[in-house]
């Protein structure tokens, strides 16, 4: 085939956040109500959109390029990195004697340009925190995919998934029994009933549909898995019984170290072309992009596209080849129409009322509502209460 030589537009990189839920105390509570005022007072003034460049180290060549130019996720921040366990998956790299100087070939010819990732173990917080396994695995497997993390399925770094919860040690959720608990992305999760003292059954469901009925003891793991992509038992969800309390009008549950990822897997497939690169690797260890078919020019002044939203930039200077890998895309971070202080980019609920608490996504609860039922209620103060009681943890 023809070889092609390509530029490509701007593109612009959503943004997504995903934190877990934290209840609050009654003092906490009131603090809250004066800081939503505050907030809802902040929200009216104007806001304007903004763009953000996430660059990689800078190239300058004069003479021939004599070895191997390579950025990963040291020295281009837009690849994925794990800080706490410094994991990093992602290298994009142009093979040696590719540019020879700004006068004689400013062109990455096919094949020169190749970006390469793969799967790196990552530990469940379960088994870190309370030595207790997920269907008998200590971990998974995490994965950069063109700077997005992702979880390869089983370990495969040719079967990718969003990560949508992960509990640190310290969170906490505690909700009430026959209340479905929203986890995105259409799932949920109900504690049906308390059985006995510590037994819960539990109800998994996405988009209203049951996935799994099962019932779990305190101090036990509930793990659901399933057949995806061609894998068998792939843990999808996973949380820890931490405690539970028995009331008189409502019982409640309290769980640790949740863990849920998407049942809509990402398959890459070699001949798939992203921009500029084609998939020529995709096995269970590694998955490799080249510019198989596609010379990329640095000319002058120019922004040249390497696949999704990532680019290289080259300096208006014809001394020099002088150029980096970036990621650009638009922020509207100081747009809040609803005061809530999650910004209406990834505001799932950007009308939310005065008068409420949110979540890092913006979805609203009623300050004092402990069990999201819309409601101030006794079930509510009851809540408080054991938490103060130390019954239950908040």
């Amino acid at each position: 085939m023809t070889n092609s030589r390509i530029r490509c537009y701007h593109a612009d990189e959503s943004r997504t956040a995903l934190r877990t839920e934290t209840c609050h105390s009654l003092l906490v509570t009131m603090v809250l109500t004066a800081a939503v005022v505050l907030v809802a007072v902040a929200h009216i003034m104007p806001a304007s959109a903004e763009i953000l460049e996430i660059r990689g180290e800078v190239v300058e060549l004069t003479t021939t390029q004599s070895a191997p130019i390579t950025w990963n996720a040291y020295n281009f921040g837009a690849f994925w990195y794990d800080l706490d366990d410094n994991l990093a998956t992602e290298t994009l790299t142009i093979a040696a004697i590719t540019l020879i100087g700004p006068d004689t070939d400013r062109t990455i010819d096919e094949n020169c340009l190749s970006y390469q990732t793969g799967p790196a173990y990552q530990q469940y917080e379960l088994y870190e925190n309370e030595g207790l396994t997920v269907d008998g695995d200590t971990g998974y497997y995490l994965e950069g995919f063109m700077g997005g993390r992702y979880v390869a399925i089983n370990g495969r770094a040719d079967k990718l998934t969003k990560l949508l919860v992960e509990f640190e040690d310290y969170d906490k959720k505690t909700m009430a029994t026959e209340e479905p608990w929203d986890l995105g992305s259409g799932f949920a999760l109900t504690s049906n009933q308390i059985i006995g003292k510590d037994i819960v059954e539990f109800t998994l469901s996405k988009n209203g549909l049951e996935l799994d009925n099962k019932n779990v003891s305190v101090g036990e793991v509930y793990t659901y898995t399933t057949y995806l992509a061609g894998e068998y038992d792939v843990p999808v969800f996973s949380c820890y019984v931490d405690a539970v309390f028995n009331g008189i009008d409502i019982d409640i549950v309290q769980l640790q170290y949740v863990f849920l990822i998407d049942d809509e897997v990402m398959k890459i497939n070699t001949g798939e072309t992203h921009g500029a690169m084609e998939v020529v690797t995709a096995s269970s260890s590694q998955v490799v992009l080249r510019n198989d078919e596609t010379i990329i020019d640095l000319d002058e002044g120019w922004m040249s596209c390497i696949m999704g939203d990532m680019y290289f930039k080259t300096a208006d200077d014809k001394s020099a080849i002088r150029f980096y890998p970036m990621v650009e895309h638009y922020t509207l971070s100081d747009v809040d129409s609803d005061g809530d202080s999650v910004p209406d980019e990834w505001d799932e609920e950007p009308d939310t009322p005065a008068g409420y608490w949110t979540d890092s996504d913006g979805r609203g609860r009623m300050l004092g509502d402990m069990n999201g039922d819309g409601e101030l209620t006794s079930v509510d103060a009851l809540m408080i209460l054991q938490a103060a009681a130390g019954k239950i943890k908040w």
